[in-house]
């Protein structure tokens, strides 16, 4: 993939049906903890081309020097209710991150250049954006992000 700018691998995620579930049971069976907890709701969305509205319940737990995130679908048509309906609970995609909004931009219009599929995206204002490609080399999605900072977290799950 010929993205340009300095990407850094953020954290590998897994769609599941009850976050709070499974990040107990990582917690207690591998002691992956602390899980930070958010509610997202992307101000501008789309889902393969289309303005879609959907939301998340995400949870991030550091692992050394990256994370594991949980994501559980809330409301809407999205990857990831697709994901659960073809697959099911699992591996769903990685993540690399930008230092600004103009790296992922950058990044972003290089994958859609080489022709790549961007299945999802999500707009979350002056806060940061996301976005799905379909990496067929590996049978998964990439998820380019830019987050200037996360806000406090809506609870932790130890």
């Amino acid at each position: 993939m010929g993205t340009t700018g300095s990407a850094h691998m953020h954290h590998t995620c897994f769609v599941v049906r009850d976050l709070e579930k499974a990040a107990r049971q990582l917690a207690d069976s591998l002691s992956i903890k602390p899980w930070n907890v958010w509610t997202i709701e992307p101000e501008e969305c789309t889902v393969h081309g289309e303005n879609v509205p959907y939301s998340f319940r995400v949870a991030l737990a550091q692992a050394g020097g990256s994370s594991y995130e949980l994501i559980e679908p809330v409301s809407g048509e999205s990857a990831y209710i697709e994901h659960l309906e073809t697959r099911g609970e699992g591996f769903h995609h990685t993540c690399l991150t930008y230092e600004s909004l103009e790296e992922l931009q950058r990044a972003k219009e290089s994958l859609l250049k080489e022709g790549r599929e961007m299945i999802q995206t999500g707009s979350l204002g002056e806060a940061g954006e996301f976005c799905y490609f379909h990496v067929p080399e590996v049978g998964a999605f990439f998820e380019l992000l830019y987050l200037k900072e996360l806000p406090p977290p809506e609870m932790t799950i130890e």
